[in-house]
This record gives C-alpha cells, sequence and structure tokens, in this order.
C-alpha cells in the first residue's frame, strides 16, 4: 500500500525506535505530567469531576504522558501517510480517555484543539484532514460510551449529547481554521524558499558581481563572481577594504555622487574601474544602493557588470575616430584640433609656431607600377620615419593620400621651419626596403609648404601651408617653399579658373581647332586632329596649357572630353559626306580611360555621327597606358572592337617599353616634337627618330612626327620613311572651314597637274 503513496510519503532515514524512546524520555516538558496528576487529584478531592478512584485518574493521567512518548518515538519523525494518521489518532484517544473519564467530556473538547496544534507543528498542514477525522471519532465514541454508562457524566442527559455536538462544531471550525493558517504559512515559507534559491541560482552563476560594504567601507559579503572575475580566493572576499579596490581617480568623484544621493535607499550609476588580484584594473557599471538604514544589510549593496571589453572597444573606437587607419597617425580630425589648441597657445603666450605640409612626389606612379599595397606598406614607412625624426612636442598626422602635415611650435622664427622641412626631406632620401619589394629598393622625395606665425585660426594656418605646398610642387618638386601673401591671390586666380570653367560647357564657350596631318610621302592631307580651345569670356581664346590642368584636377574633363569626342566625330563624318576622307585623331586624358563608361561615350559618337569607326584616332599618352595597365589593355581591346584606331602620343617621353607596345593594342606612334626639333644639332636625336622609326615598321605600327616647322625637317624625316606627320610647316591649328579650303585648293592643284599631265600625253 506504501508503494502506492507519492513520493514525498517515501520513509527518510529513521533514527532508531530505542535511541529516540530514551530521547523522548529525558525531554523536561514530560514533567509537566506532574502538576496535572496533582490537578487531577485535587479536582476529585473536591468532587469537580467524576468520583472515580483517584489511582484511576493518576493511571490515566501518568499513562497518557508515557503513551505520548512512545508513539512520538513510533510516529512523529515518520514520513510515512498512515504513521501521521496513527500518531494523530493516538494523540487524539488519549485526550479523549482522558477528558471523557472527568465527567465533563463534552466540555473539555478543547483539549483537542491543543492535540491538533502539536500535531500540526510536527507534521504541517498535512495533518489537518487526520485531526479532523480523529477529533469526530474521538467524541463520537466517548458519546457513545456515555450512551452506554461506560463513561461518567456530569451533564444530564439529554444535554450532555447536545453539548458534545456543539463542542465537536467548535472544535472543528478551529482545527480547519489552524490548519488553513499551517497552510498559508507553509505556502509562504515555501515561496520564500524558491525565492531565495532563485537568488542563490543567480547570484552563484551570474557573472556579475554583488558586494555588501559597511559603513566603513569593509566589504561584508561578495558573490561567487568577485572571485571568478577579480580573482581575489574566496577566504579574502570580505573584510578586504572597498577603497583599496577602488581606482584612486574614481574615488573622489565616487564620494561626492554618493553624498549627493537622494537619501537612503537612492541608488546610483556609474563606471569605475577596481583593482584585479593580479594589479590591472577593471572597468565596471556599477549600481550602488544605500541600505545603511537597513538594519539586515546595514551598508551599501554595488552590482558590478564588467564592462571592461566595451570600454576597450569605445577606446579603439575613439582612437580610430581620430587616426589614420593605415598609418595611426593623427587623421585631419585630430590635426585641425591640435592646430586649434597650437594657435590658441600662441596667441595667448606669443609662441612662435609653423605648420608643414608634405607630399610625396611622384608617389602615384610608384602605386601604379608595383599596386596598392606596395604604396600602402610605402606609406607606412614613411610615417615611421617622420614619428622618429620629431620632438615629442610636435605633430605629424596624415591628411590623407600621400599628404601628411607637421605642426611645430615654439620654432625659432629665423630658418627654424625652413631647417624642420629640410630634415623631412632628408629623412626621404635613403631609399625605402618594402617587404616583399626588397628588389627595387624605392626612392622618393618630398614637396613641403610652410606657414608660420599666428593666424586667426587654425584653418588659415593650415590653408596657407597648402597653398605654398601648391606652390612648391608647381616649381619642380623635391623642394620646399615658404607661404606668401602673393601665393593666395595665384589660388584664388586657379580658383576662378576653375569656377569659371564649371559653367564653360554649358555656355558654349569651347571650341576646336583642327591641324591637318599629311601624308610625308606625297605631302597630302590624309587626316586633322582635334585640338581644344576656350572661348572665356574676359581673357579671349584660351589655348590648352592655360585650363586642362585645372579640367584634371576637378574631373571636368570627361565631361568636355565626351563634347570633344561628340563633336569631332559629327565634324569628320561632314566631311566624309562632303568626299573628304580624313582621319580623325583626338586625344583621351587619363581620366577619361579610368571610367567604365568611356567606351559608351565612343560608340555612342560613332552612332550618332555615321562616322566609320576606322576613321577615329584616339590618342593617348605613354603614362596613361601605365596607370592601371589591367584595365587600360581591357577598354583599349573594347575600343579596338568597335574598330578605332589606337595611337600613342608623345612617344619616347614616358616609359618607352617594348613590352607594352606588345601588350596594348597600339596602331601608331607619334614621334614627341622636342626629337624632331633636336635633329639638327643632335646625333642622338636623329639616331633616336631613326629607331622609333624602324621600330615602328617592325612593328607594323605607323609613325607620325610633330612639330615639323622647317623644310629640313622634313627632307630628313621622309628620307627616314616616316609615314606621316603634322607641323607648323603645313598648317598652324584651324577652324573647320579653313580645313576645307586647304581640301579643296589641294584638290585643284592635284586636278591641274593630272590635266597638264594629259594635256603633254
Amino acid at each position: 500500500m506504501d508503494s502506492l503513496l507519492p513520493a514525498e510519503d517515501d520513509p527518510g532515514p529513521l533514527t532508531p525506535f530505542l535511541s529516540r524512546l530514551r530521547t523522548n524520555a529525558a525531554e523536561p516538558a514530560l514533567l509537566a505530567v506532574l502538576p496535572v496528576v496533582a490537578a487531577f487529584v485535587l479536582f476529585r478531592w473536591f468532587h469537580f469531576i467524576a468520583d472515580e478512584p483517584y489511582w484511576l485518574y493518576i493511571t490515566l493521567v501518568l499513562a497518557a504522558g508515557a503513551s505520548r512518548v512512545v508513539y512520538s518515538a513510533l510516529w512523529a519523525e515518520s514520513r510515512r501517510r498512515w504513521h501521521l494518521g496513527a500518531y494523530v489518532g493516538a494523540a487524539m484517544a488519549v485526550i479523549a480517555v482522558v477528558a471523557y473519564s472527568t465527567g465533563w467530556g463534552p466540555i473539555l473538547s478543547i483539549g483537542f484543539l491543543f492535540g491538533a496544534a502539536t500535531a500540526l507543528e510536527v507534521f504541517g498542514s498535512k495533518a489537518t484532514v487526520p485531526c479532523l477525522v480523529w477529533t469526530a471519532v474521538a467524541m463520537i465514541l466517548g458519546q457513545l460510551a456515555i450512551a452506554l454508562h461506560l463513561a461518567p457524566t456530569l451533564i444530564r442527559r439529554p444535554l450532555v449529547h447536545g453539548v458534545a455536538a456543539l463542542g465537536l462544531l467548535g472544535a472543528l471550525f478551529v482545527i480547519g481554521l489552524l490548519g488553513r493558517a499551517d497552510a498559508a504559512r507553509e505556502a509562504s515559507d515555501a515561496e520564500l524558499r524558491r525565492s531565495e534559491r532563485r537568488f542563490a541560482a543567480l547570484v552563484t552563476s551570474s557573472s556579475d558581481i554583488v558586494i555588501v560594504a559597511d559603513a566603513g567601507g569593509v566589504v561584508t559579503y561578495a558573490s561567487p563572481a568577485f572571485e571568478s572575475v577579480l580573482g581575489y580566493p574566496s577566504a579574502e572576499d570580505q573584510n578586504l577594504m572597498a577603497d583599496t579596490l577602488l581606482h584612486p581617480e574614481d574615488q573622489s568623484g565616487l564620494t561626492d555622487i554618493m553624498g549627493g544621493a537622494q537619501g537612503p535607499s537612492s541608488t546610483i550609476h556609474e563606471e569605475i574601474r577596481l583593482r584585479r588580484a593580479d594589479g590591472d584594473w577593471l572597468w565596471f557599471e556599477a549600481a550602488i544602493t544605500d541600505l545603511r538604514t537597513d538594519p539586515d544589510v546595514n551598508g551599501y549593496v554595488a552590482n558590478l557588470r564588467d564592462i571592461t571589453r566595451r570600454k576597450d572597444a569605445e577606446e579603439r573606437l575613439a582612437h580610430s575616430a581620430v587616426h589614420d587607419a593605415l598609418t595611426g597617425l593623427p587623421n585631419r580630425t585630430l590635426i585641425l584640433d591640435r592646430a586649434h589648441q597650437m594657435v590658441a597657445r600662441a596667441r595667448r603666450e606669443n609662441l612662435s609656431v609653423a605648420a608643414l605640409f608634405v607630399d610625396l612626389d611622384n608617389f602615384k606612379d610608384i602605386n601604379d607600377t608595383l599596386g596598392h599595397e606596395a604604396g600602402d606598406r610605402l606609406l607606412q614607412a614613411v610615417a615611421h620615419r617622420f614619428e622618429g625624426m620629431l620632438r615629442a612636442s610636435d605633430t605629424v598626422g596624415r591628411m590623407g593620400g600621400d599628404e601628411f602635415v607637421v605642426l611645430t611650435e615654439s620654432v625659432p622664427m629665423a630658418a627654424g621651419p625652413e631647417l624642420v622641412a629640410d630634415r623631412i626631406r632628408d629623412v626621404l632620401r635613403e631609399p625605402f626596403c618594402i617587404e616583399g619589394y626588397d628588389q627595387v629598393p624605392l626612392a622618393i622625395s618630398a614637396s613641403v609648404g610652410i606657414a608660420t606665425g599666428v593666424r586667426e585660426s587654425a584653418n588659415e594656418l593650415l590653408r596657407d601651408a597648402d597653398i605654398a605646398l601648391y606652390r612648391a610642387k608647381a616649381m619642380g618638386k623635391d623642394r620646399w617653399m615658404m607661404f606668401e601673401p602673393a601665393m593666395q591671390s595665384a589660388v584664388l586666380d586657379r580658383l576662378e579658373l576653375e569656377m569659371d570653367l564649371r559653367s564653360a560647357l554649358e555656355h558654349h564657350e569651347f571650341l576646336l581647332l583642327y591641324q591637318p596631318v599629311f601624308d610625308l610621302d606625297s605631302v597630302r592631307a590624309c587626316g586633322v586632329e582635334a585640338l581644344l580651345r576656350w572661348r572665356h569670356p574676359t581673357r579671349g581664346v584660351l589655348a590648352p596649357d592655360e585650363f586642362i590642368p585645372s579640367l584634371e584636377d576637378t574631373g571636368l574633363i570627361v565631361d568636355v572630353g565626351h563634347w570633344v569626342l561628340t563633336e569631332a566625330c559629327e565634324q569628320a563624318a561632314q566631311w566624309h559626306r562632303r568626299g573628304h576622307a580624313l582621319t580623325m585623331s583626338v586625344n583621351v586624358s587619363m581620366r577619361q580611360l579610368e571610367i567604365d563608361a568611356f567606351v559608351d561615350h565612343v560608340r555612342g559618337a560613332l552612332s550618332r555621327s555615321g562616322l566609320d569607326p576606322g576613321s577615329l584616332i584616339l590618342e593617348v599618352t605613354e603614362t596613361t597606358l601605365m596607370r592601371d595597365t589591367d584595365a587600360t589593355v581591357s577598354r583599349l581591346k573594347a575600343l579596338k572592337e568597335l574598330g578605332v584606331l589606337v595611337a600613342v602620343d608623345d612617344f619616347g617621353t614616358g616609359y618607352s617599353s617594348l613590352a607594352y607596345l606588345r601588350q596594348f593594342p597600339v596602331d601608331a606612334l607619334k614621334i614627341d616634337r622636342s626629337f624632331v626639333a633636336a635633329m639638327g644639332d643632335s646625333a642622338e636625336s636623329v639616331a633616336l627618330v631613326h629607331t622609333l622609326v624602324q621600330l615602328g615598321r617592325t612593328l607594323g605600327i605607323e609613325t607620325l612626327a610633330e612639330g615639323i616647322e622647317e623644310q629640313w625637317q622634313l627632307e630628313r624625316l621622309q628620307g627616314e620613311n616616316c609615314e606621316r606627320g603634322q607641323g607648323f610647316l603645313f598648317s598652324r591649328p584651324v577652324d573647320p572651314g579653313a580645313i576645307e579650303a586647304l581640301l579643296t585648293s589641294t584638290l585643284s592643284a592635284a586636278s591641274a597637274v593630272s590635266s597638264g599631265t594629259a594635256d603633254t600625253q
């Protein structure tokens, strides 16, 4: 039967019966039986109870005490349900025998309440039902004993049974109330225990630290995370002073914050640092509650969450926000901030300050030829050298690209900044050995712009240094220039020119002139080259050298080049329709060839004009070809698929590599005018022109000489079998009408020659 009981009724380990019996018999509470015996004897003496023999009452009271010792030893510590029923039944039976032996049985039903209270104390609320059942059974059996004249009664019949019914109802009602109160208490205790277990589980398993410190700052409690996070042995968790854990810089601030807290039980939130056992400092997000007025705590309770990783990430993020990711130097934001501070100090303390803008000369060539990775490593090496040469009080930063800035103060006004500029250039003179490119030591120089003196703002100081740098590069690079006010005027002129350029295309201010290209064997025009001019509203017609660099710098060259391509194709198509089968040469800039849309630009110009693609020659420089060889080869092949021709302009002045002639789909070489001009007094130039012409013939590439201005130059080029040429000897760049007049006169002369020959024959 026991096997059918709930698991909670399974017996636990029981103390041996005899041992429990001796323990119960030795309880001082058992001596309370003696006063009860004396009371019963006294009541019997005065006839307050039934006139039963004295020995009966003495025996009953002693037997009641002894039976309680016995059944408590048998069942009080048992967890079996039937032991609970037996314990309560025995207790109620003893109470009933004693009560009904006095003759006042029903009136003494209060004794059952004491029995129930004892059972509820021992077994809890689960004894409620047995107490109700056995109380009813005991009183019913007692009343049955009175009815059968087995038990005495001092209450006349039939009132004795009515008193018993009322006493039973009252006893059952009170026992029920006691049971419900006990059940409520047990439920409350159980919830409290569950809450305590949950709290213990959270505190034990949580990575957050909970500590309690008394008013004197002594740690009186620390959760297990205290040891795992901070590394202090559990034996040392307590009695540590909070001040020894807290970072010195945080102590005063935390004290002020706690002092300003709004009374007891208030909580403050703060970020603090605590010392680990190994000496390291960790960041914590702390919620500290003042519970000094709570007698159970009498101190401060702090909940601490480790945020060291977050703080490290924030510091890295803050560092990256003001430092260059590649070199680790201050970036533009931090440079400007330090420049503001430097200028402010200079104004307060009358210090001399200087800003130096440093730009690496020809860095783009290294970046383009060896790749961006080599360029990045070179920038890192340059940054390392700059850091090693400057004072701790100076600042060196990277503005972007290959441009660096040096801020220095307290330098002598006489020659001080210039010496810094010379040192900068000197540290760069030793070639750089870049990892992975050791076989090619990289030599690099720098241009430096210097601005000194106190300005109204840091922006003005940096602006003037940048202007000086621009001037240094314009003067030939590898030099420094000190800012002068006149330089700003030049920059303003350049900016004004750029502003005018942005509206020139919209206002139709550009125009094309055409310079004829002649077949040197027959000395007849076979093509033209389109040359851009700008009809400026106030400055007149400007040559390309005056505005093409600005077009390149601003990127406007792409839109202007697109217009040139469209206009030139349309003009060539018109001449073709009039019977003049000329080729049209158009110069292509580096910026144009870099964009993916350039092939579409060419395709669109040919489609709209109807020009035969074989009549369009795109001229690119050697530098443009070598900028990004893979992308350039890809685009040139796409252009060749359209049917257009490709010529290399200014050949011989750049890389002049046979390798790229094999790699790129080239149709023509244009010999630079400088070689043609030097043929009269330089044997080397004559030899070079000869070599270039022969190279073209060997590779099946047409050669064209530029800058033919003298008759002897034409004759020598004819002697070298150069195929085509152009220059002032034939014609300057002219408008389309002049080209048509030239073509017409050439045709008339040819017709006259042909007619004269026929008459002779």
